[in-house]
């Protein structure tokens, strides 16, 4: 499977920021609160603070990393590190200060960079959080022009959840940011186009909210809450013009549930990050039959997305589930057997990743890196890779389906259970909102049974022996969780994931 062959060009990101703020300098960037942010004023900004970064020490290559609360100082100090020629890692401040020295601890030295005043632990160089037009006075000249850098070297860090507690970086270049914006791209990016910047500046949907709108000439209207809830989606629509929108799956349940008409008056709506529920999506297509929704699937390590699905009203009754679609531009996938031989269409395998999307690597790990980036042969070329430990399947029209990860199968009375067909079993019934399979284990870690976490529709009743009378039709007699919980809200993450962690914790 291969992305589009009319592709976006691969360039660098501050180079595609800076050539439109020529072409259009007046047009509207970014907007937080009160402040209104046009092209020319955000990389003006830009420059001074990359000559400030060089002033400071930062050399190209290097990583720095910025404590700097989500805004649009942030976005101007991370467009001034690129045009420095480095990279940025961004922290949120609000971080434990353990876990924001660990993260330091993979670094050599850096500079670290925070505003002036309260600023975090590890900070090491501020700046004022003056107005960018304010700090765009002091362009001119005399300022250094941006270094000249290519669309293979490193842009940013994202993190992931590490097994040890401490988040693993990601190093992407620039090239795996800007390879699905700009003609043949991705839709509802670009002049016109306004998106609300709402991820952690840590994840790397930030960067697709982002970057997405500012490498092709549209606007970002930052939110300073943590997750879009239905009234602000309802004023961000209305007074500020917001028309693209990415959720993710358990945001846009929530919100289906609880206020559907509060997506009237967008125009492209991304919704990914878990597997999609038949139900929600249903209900979605039916109200907004005309504005299109795209499954988007995708780990970091293959930056923002690999694959879209713009889903329709039969996908809530595909026997496989909503497919996760096709490659987006420069992207190719394919499945493997455990054996390391391609799986053939309507069989499961591994899904790989290759092309410009694919990281650099992980911060000072070269093991992992080596393991999760190997160099295969693909189609009689050798091509360095992704595997991403997810599973799937391409079905006989070319599409691809998604069936959890690979470290979410278990081993039940010798019988191999993927947790996410329980969980897509379970969201196909009509009175569970939102669920999630933990396995439990006995005393010598072997799995002794499944327990199914959910929430209901509001007004819907069923009894646990309900729901597994229902789950009896639907899943093999191995597969039925043995045991049901009921709760009023799943646990999510920063990111607006299901926190699996903290409910194989809770339910200890």
């Amino acid at each position: 499977m291969t992305g589009a062959r009319h592709v976006p060009p691969l360039r660098t990101v501050h180079a595609a920021v800076t050539a439109y703020a020529e072409r259009a300098p007046h047009d509207l960037a970014l907007v937080q609160g009160g402040e209104r942010v046009d092209y020319r004023t955000l990389t003006a900004a830009a420059r001074v603070l990359a000559a400030r970064l060089a002033g400071w020490g930062v050399r190209p290559g290097d990583v720095v990393p910025l404590l700097v609360p989500r805004g649009v100082h942030l976005i101007a100090v991370q467009l001034g590190v690129l045009m420095s020629g480095a990279a940025y890692a961004t922290l949120d401040p609000r971080w434990p200060a353990g876990r924001v020295a660990a993260v330091l601890d993979q670094l050599d030295d850096p500079v670290v960079v925070g505003l002036t005043g309260g600023e975090p632990p590890g900070v090491t160089r501020t700046f004022d959080a003056a107005p960018l037009s304010v700090i765009a006075e002091g362009a001119g000249p005399g300022l250094p022009e941006p270094v000249r850098t290519g669309p293979d070297d490193p842009a940013m860090v994202f993190f992931t959840s590490g097994s040890t507690g401490v988040p693993k970086g990601v190093l992407v270049p620039h090239r795996a940011v800007t390879r699905m914006f700009g003609p043949g791209g991705l839709d509802g990016f670009g002049p016109g186009h306004i998106t609300a910047q709402v991820a952690p500046g840590a994840w790397d949907m930030y960067a697709f909210e982002l970057w997405g709108q500012l490498t092709t000439g549209g606007a970002c209207v930052v939110v300073e809450e943590n997750h879009l809830m239905p009234g602000r989606l309802r004023t961000l629509v209305a007074d500020q013009g917001v028309d693209t929108v990415w959720l993710t799956t358990s945001l846009f349940n929530l919100i289906v549930d609880e206020d559907l008409d509060a997506f009237e008056g967008l125009g492209t709506l991304y919704v990914g990050g878990e597997k999609q529920s038949p139900r929600h999506v249903a209900l979605f297509l039916d109200r907004f039959p005309g504005l299109p929704l795209w499954n988007g699937f995708g780990p970091a390590e293959n930056c923002m997305l690999t694959t879209v699905h713009r889903m329709r009203p039969a996908d809530s009754a595909a026997p496989a589930g909503i497919p996760v679609g096709v490659p987006v531009p420069h992207t190719t996938v394919v499945l493997l057997r455990e054996d390391g031989s391609p799986a053939p269409r309507g069989e499961r395998g591994e899904i790989v990743a290759a092309g410009p999307g694919v990281a650099l690597g992980y911060l000072n790990d070269e093991a992992r890196t080596r393991e999760r980036f190997p160099v295969l042969e693909l189609a009689g070329e050798k091509r360095r890779v992704l595997r991403t430990g997810d599973m799937g399947m391409v079905d006989d029209d070319g599409v691809l389906h998604y069936f959890g990860r690979r470290d979410r199968q278990i081993k039940l009375s010798g019988n191999r259970i993927e947790l996410g067909d329980v969980e897509a079993a379970a969201s196909a019934i009509p009175e569970i909102r939102t669920c999630a399979a933990v396995p439990r284990t006995g005393p010598g870690g072997t799995v002794t049974h499944i327990l199914l976490v959910y929430t209901l529709v509001e007004g819907a009743g069923p009894a646990p022996r309900d729901i597994r009378k229902e789950l009896t039709t639907r899943l093999p007699a191995y597969a039925v969780p043995a045991r049901f919980e009921q709760v009023d809200e799943l646990p999510l993450r920063d990111n607006g994931k299901v926190d699996l962690r903290a409910l194989e914790r809770r339910t200890g």
